[in-house]
């Protein structure tokens, strides 16, 4: 089974006892890995471990800085991986992830640049951003022997999209539509190890209006038993 650590690098140290040989490893996922010391950066690549950066969750909270944990983890020969962290509060969208990870390494290597330091590393790329979403994060859960990739061999996993959208066309390059433009509206057909989950936009073998009935009892109930409410214009 793999072991997921939540680690944001001056809220936490990794003990001297890690050091040994075989105690971290490919088993290892380390999530957030920001504001990360160089030694224990080289620690982890050295190790083999797994990385799972959440940009839009790491913006809300702080936890990142212009050193950025997915560069970090690049620049050490890592292939770190999207997350989410927070379903509540961002859904399940890695269309927003892959947004918020380009646009917040340029930005964060820019900076870098401007303030004089040399050797910055370089701007993303969109092919870049698509491979943390996809292979490396099935890399990370140690499934890329089955999905991540459309590869003879693997699990029929299968995402459709549709570039007919008025905020998609027209249609100039794959991987930059995927990463800058489409959205999960857009998303036609989901098929998993070859069966359709959702085709032509619409869920399939899912009441979605019993799922949000009882979604908004469990809120209601919660905020009830809390005594805490919200304006919902605020």
């Amino acid at each position: 089974m793999r072991i997921l650590t939540e680690f944001i690098g001056d809220l936490a140290q990794l003990p001297a006892e890690f050091a040994e040989a075989g105690l971290l490893g490919p088993h290892n996922i380390f999530n957030h890995c920001t504001r990360v010391p160089a030694h224990t950066w080289q620690q982890l690549a050295d190790a083999g471990v797994n990385i799972t950066v959440n940009p839009r969750s790491d913006a809300l909270f702080g936890f990142d800085d212009d050193s950025f944990a997915w560069q970090q983890a690049v620049d050490r020969g890592m292939t770190p991986a999207l997350g989410i962290d927070l379903d509540t509060a961002f859904g399940s969208d890695l269309f927003g992830e892959m947004q918020a990870l380009f646009n917040q390494q340029r930005s964060a290597m820019r900076y870098r640049r401007f303030r004089g330091e040399s050797d910055v590393p370089a701007p993303i790329s969109v092919e870049a951003v698509l491979q943390s979403a996809t292979i490396n994060g099935a890399r990370a859960a140690g499934l890329e022997q089955q999905t991540g990739t459309l590869t003879p061999g693997k699990q029929a996993d299968v995402i459709m999209l549709r570039t007919d959208g008025i905020g998609v066309f027209p249609l100039t390059s794959v991987t930059a539509t995927v990463v800058q433009a489409v959205q999960r509206a857009d998303v036609d057909t989901v098929m998993v190890a070859g069966e359709l989950r959702k085709r032509h936009g619409q869920l399939l073998n899912v009441d979605v209006a019993q799922l949000n009935a009882e979604i908004t009892a469990s809120r209601d109930y919660l905020l009830n038993a809390s005594g805490y409410h919200h304006p919902l214009f605020a």
